[in-house]
């Protein structure tokens, strides 16, 4: 029995290329059509959410370190926090790609972080400030609890997330309600 010399098929990375994409595709089909009764710290959360969990997958797939910045900026409205991904390459932090641009919340959401189990202060003195998390090849992150919120409402609803040393990302608000919806049935 003998056997073609070239067998026609598709390599591994060319499968996960393509799997990236329509994962890709499938999270901004997500965030185009979010329900009218969701929340705009839903919707930041999740956005926040799609973005961290794209930057882990491209951090195993193209072997880059990719790092998040995040910092209050000024605006018409008032201050405003800004978050941004960058890739570490040939000795700076560079733009990822077009995929993940600068992203600002509402100025009237706030931030509260914990990296590696101690609360995170922006320091405006410094020139060039070091990321808040960072995701590695290997699949680790830097451990990070992040909590978005309502400066103004005096019901303080608070959309809070974690990323693990593991890398895995976590949406702490929506496993509880799915638990409580579990726990009613």
């Amino acid at each position: 029995m003998s056997y073609p010399q070239h067998q026609k098929g598709f390599t591994l990375i060319e499968i996960m290329i393509v799997v990236m994409i329509i994962g890709l595709s499938a999270g901004m089909a997500t965030l185009a059509f979010t329900p009218d009764d969701t929340s705009r710290l839903e919707e930041a959360a999740d956005k926040f959410l799609l973005q961290t969990e794209f930057v882990a997958e491209q951090t195993t797939l193209t072997g880059e370190v990719i790092g998040l910045f995040v910092r209050p900026t000024q605006s018409r409205e008032g201050e405003q926090w800004c978050y941004r991904w960058r890739r570490f390459r040939n000795s700076s932090w560079q733009p990822v790609s077009d995929f993940l641009p600068d992203q600002c919340l509402q100025p009237d959401m706030g931030v509260e972080m914990i990296v590696e189990g101690e609360e995170y202060e922006y320091d405006p003195n410094l020139t060039s400030p070091e990321p808040v998390m960072i995701f590695y090849p290997s699949g680790e992150a830097t451990p990070l609890e992040i909590a978005l919120f309502a400066q103004f409402d005096s019901e303080q609803d608070v959309q809070r997330l974690e990323v693990d040393m593991m890398g895995r990302v976590r949406w702490l608000n929506r496993e509880q309600a799915i638990a409580q919806r579990e726990a009613e049935l």
